[in-house]
């Protein structure tokens, strides 16, 4: 099924209402129209038309950051060794079904790709790092980065960056 994101116009109630549930996922439609001050039929509405458009992908649970305690999280920079668009596609589309990659990001300069990664140690992530390599995916180069400590993460789009289109 296509996205109708493109053909959908976002005013500022529609931002009020995408700010209200990036903030809380769970509430409920009754108060999430009286905190954006429409009546719960228009924010129903509005709600609806959001998901069916694509504008909300889903609605998620953040876990507790005591879960990864032990669990290694690593910043991959990705350099396919060739730049063909069938070739992204196959690197693209390969790495959606493998769970360890948490997010993948197409970038300019250097690199191609920055992948987030998590495995339950070094010599997982080492081992998964071998076997992606097996995969045939094109990949040319790769440079870790172990992530240290977490500063700031999940963090919601702001409403600076979402404006009326």
């Amino acid at each position: 099924m296509k996205s109708k994101l493109n053909t959908v116009r976002l005013d500022n109630w529609d931002l009020r209402i995408l700010s209200e549930l990036q903030a809380d996922g769970r509430i409920s439609k009754s108060e999430l129209a009286k905190r954006v001050h429409l009546s719960a039929s228009a924010c129903s509405e509005r709600l609806r038309v959001l998901e069916t458009a694509g504008v909300i992908e889903g609605y998620y649970a953040r876990l507790s950051p005591s879960l990864t305690v032990g669990v290694v999280f690593v910043m991959v920079e990705v350099v396919l060794d060739r730049h063909r668009l069938e070739d992204q596609r196959h690197f693209e589309t390969a790495i959606q079904g493998i769970p360890e990659i948490m997010d993948c990001w197409a970038i300019g300069g250097r690199v191609d790709y920055l992948m987030r990664v998590a495995a339950p140690s070094m010599a997982a992530y080492q081992e998964f790092m071998e076997g992606l390599l097996q995969l045939g995916l094109g990949i040319d180069q790769y440079y870790s980065l172990v992530v240290t400590k977490s500063v700031k993460s999940n963090s919601p789009i702001p409403s600076s960056a979402l404006r009326e289109r």
